[in-house]
């Protein structure tokens, strides 16, 4: 894929990457199957359980970016018996994707009832100059 996303995601864990960032599941799933122990963040939305199921065995960091999100890989989370590793989106204005900036509340909302997520120390958005 691209670049090489195996040759060139075992370069960068080599010399001290922590942490990959893809943009779907393949990629994902690609980079844990080669090998690759750091962790992967996910970037877009997880709609489909098998997709989700799969993240979650292979210890994914998934995004969450809407309450209905929380509630599907909560519940996932749950039935699988695992505490899975979240960040949240915000969206700042763009409209891509992600709680939006006036749901402070609903974000609030959704980390006092993480049982099985656990919304690690990130939250990332892209912001909008004008």
């Amino acid at each position: 894929m691209g670049l090489g996303l195996e040759e060139y995601s075992k370069f960068l864990v080599e010399n001290g990457v922590k942490t990959l960032a893809v943009a779907n599941f393949e990629e994902a799933i690609i980079l844990r199957n080669s090998g690759i122990e750091s962790e992967i963040l996910m970037l877009t939305p997880v709609v489909q359980k098998k997709e989700l199921q799969l993240l979650i065995e292979n210890d994914i960091t998934i995004t969450l970016g809407s309450f209905e999100e929380f509630e599907f890989a909560e519940k996932l989370a749950k039935e699988n018996e695992k505490v899975i590793n979240a960040h949240i989106k915000i969206d700042t204005g763009f409209g891509r994707y992600g709680f939006l900036t006036v749901e402070k509340e609903i974000i609030l909302e959704v980390l006092k009832k993480c049982q099985n997520i656990n919304i690690t120390r990130n939250v990332y958005t892209f912001f909008k100059t004008y």
